[in-house]
């Protein structure tokens, strides 16, 4: 059992620089280059965190203290930095609906100022921003309302003014 786990490193430190130099010689785009070396990176870390734990757990049991700790060690760390990374996956998920949900309020807010009906609204946010029925009543209900109207709109203009300071610079 315990040659399993250091095959599990073994395979994974393989894993990764085998199919890392084969996403960088495939004729691809670079957003799925991007998203393949992630997955990778990911599966890597997940196997070594696993089979490191397994092997630290193992050499603990045989009375292997300094390779038992040794292992256990590599497992945090590499748990740590997979942990890092996934964080950080889900912090750029966030601001991109963030962003997203800005860039709608933007359009909406000028769809309203032009005087469009909310059934036009609701057919521009279901047909051209793909959004669902539910998603688009949900999204004008929300902003709708004054309290969250007069937020957005203040948060909106001060995007606007950094972005206009940014270009100055």
């Amino acid at each position: 059992m315990l040659q399993l786990s250091y095959l599990g490193i073994a395979f994974a430190i393989v894993f990764y620089f085998v199919f890392g130099i084969c996403v960088r010689l495939m004729a691809i785009n670079d957003h799925t280059r991007n998203k393949a070396r992630l997955a990778i990176l990911i599966t890597s870390f997940t196997i070594v965190t696993m089979s490191s734990l397994f092997a630290g757990l193992l050499n603990l049991n045989r009375e292997k203290f300094i390779l038992g700790v040794f292992f256990i060690l590599i497992s945090a760390v590499a748990f740590i930095i997979l942990a890092a990374i996934l964080i950080e996956l889900h912090h750029i998920k966030t601001k991109v609906k963030m962003r997203r949900f800005m860039v709608l309020f933007d359009i909406v807010d000028r769809f309203i100022n032009e005087g469009k009906t909310r059934d036009e609204i609701l057919s521009y946010l279901v047909e051209i921003q793909k959004l669902t029925l539910k998603e688009a009543r949900d999204f004008l209900d929300f902003i709708s309302d004054p309290t969250n109207y007069k937020f957005l709109s203040d948060v909106n203009d001060k995007i606007h003014e950094a972005q206009i300071l940014g270009r100055s610079k």
